[in-house]
């Protein structure tokens, strides 16, 4: 028998066998995940100042966590679509992955074209549309991004992954194979982040590669995401890893040490071997987290107004800019000036724009999905 074994007198372990995760359809702590993920970033496009301790200068690093929760569920999608078919409908694929992307975002960039025509700001309209051809084709993660919507970058960076992923996984048929395209991956962002192949990257690209957010810390966490979705996939692999984290504390353990890391001094580059340390720390906690689906730690983060808050996460995403610029014009009229009331004020509008955004104008094209082998969305559901 492989189920995990507990000494007497200890509560029982909330950890799922391997067939009871193949068989879940819903895995509560996701949408607790995006909460996090959406909040840091929230917060580190709202603070500016200096702060305390290390951990409230570091929100960017909730796009990390997205990326590591994108690999992991659109790979397990995959698998147990392929699983169940044979085959993989990468036509299909794409389909719900542009109904999910493209309504909103690119409702967002009519937005911002229609309100520069009308009202033209100062220093703003020259650059954005300078960078538009990059947000239309969404490549604007191969450009350096100088205006609000920066944010962008990393939704290119998703839907390239979506281009480039998932026919590794429909054609590449032995996991050997796969793991080993995922380590060349792996190994030359490294290369990259730690500063290896500068001179490479001079000589192909010139003195501005490094603005390039290509060429940021984006495809680690997203790979990180994808080698988790094999190994719970693996019926041996995933008992190994449950053997790990078996205890029902393990992934408030390892959502400490998460924390820890995040806040550890001389942090120095955003590129460094504490960002990777923090990357795998994301994977094991989520990976804990899917395991343990009934746990301590999966519980809490699916409480009704977190989980709320991750199910619009995507549309808080694109919104909180327009959101923190409205913000900042209310409270310089009130006369304040506090970075912890912008925060808070952003945050607020950025839910309820976000919340009608997600009622009025995203679930229509959502209910689409169904039309292509999807069925209706739910809160934690594994989809994406």
């Amino acid at each position: 028998m492989d189920d995990i074994r507990i000494s007497q007198g200890s509560p029982p372990s909330t950890a799922q066998t391997y067939e009871q995760f193949q068989e879940r359809r819903v895995f509560r702590a996701l949408d607790g995940f995006r909460f996090i993920s959406i909040i840091a970033v929230v917060w580190h496009h709202t603070q500016s100042s200096p702060h305390l301790q290390p951990i409230l200068g570091r929100g960017f690093l909730g796009v990390d966590m997205f990326f590591t929760l994108s690999g992991f569920l659109i790979v397990t999608l995959l698998l147990r679509e392929r699983e169940r078919n044979g085959s993989i409908d990468l036509q299909k694929f794409h389909i719900r992955r542009a109904l999910r992307i493209f309504p909103l975002y690119y409702a967002v960039l009519g937005l911002v074209v229609i309100g520069l025509l009308l009202k033209p700001a100062a220093g703003m309209a020259q650059p954005f549309y300078a960078e538009l051809p990059y947000h239309l084709t969404l490549t604007s993660n191969w450009i350096h991004l100088t205006t609000f919507m920066s944010v962008a970058w990393s939704l290119a960076t998703e839907a390239q992954f979506y281009l480039i992923w998932p026919p590794v996984e429909k054609f590449v048929k032995r996991p050997a194979a796969v793991l080993s395209i995922l380590a060349v991956i792996l190994v030359i962002n490294q290369l990259i982040n730690f500063h290896v192949l500068d001179p490479v990257l001079l000589a192909w690209i010139g003195p501005d590669f490094s603005k390039l957010e290509i060429l940021q810390a984006t495809f680690t966490p997203i790979c990180l995401g994808v080698l988790l979705a094999h190994i719970l996939n693996n019926a041996g692999a995933y008992r190994s890893l449950t053997k790990l984290v078996q205890a029902n504390w393990a992934p408030l353990a390892l959502m400490g040490a998460t924390l820890l890391a995040c806040n550890l001094p001389d942090f120095g580059a955003p590129l460094s071997w504490q960002r990777l340390l923090i990357q795998i720390l994301m994977m094991l906690t989520l990976g804990s987290c899917v395991i343990h689906d009934g746990g301590w730690l999966s519980r809490g983060l699916n409480y009704a107004p977190i989980r709320r808050i991750g199910v619009i996460s995507y549309g808080m995403y694109l919104l909180h800019m327009p959101a923190r610029q409205a913000a900042d014009m209310i409270l310089q009229r009130l006369g304040l000036a506090s970075p912890i009331a912008l925060f808070f004020l952003c945050l607020v509008l950025t839910i309820a724009v976000s919340e009608l955004s997600f009622r009025f104008y995203e679930m229509p094209f959502l209910k689409l999905k169904n039309l292509w082998g999807h069925r209706k969305p739910k809160a934690g559901d594994a989809t994406v």
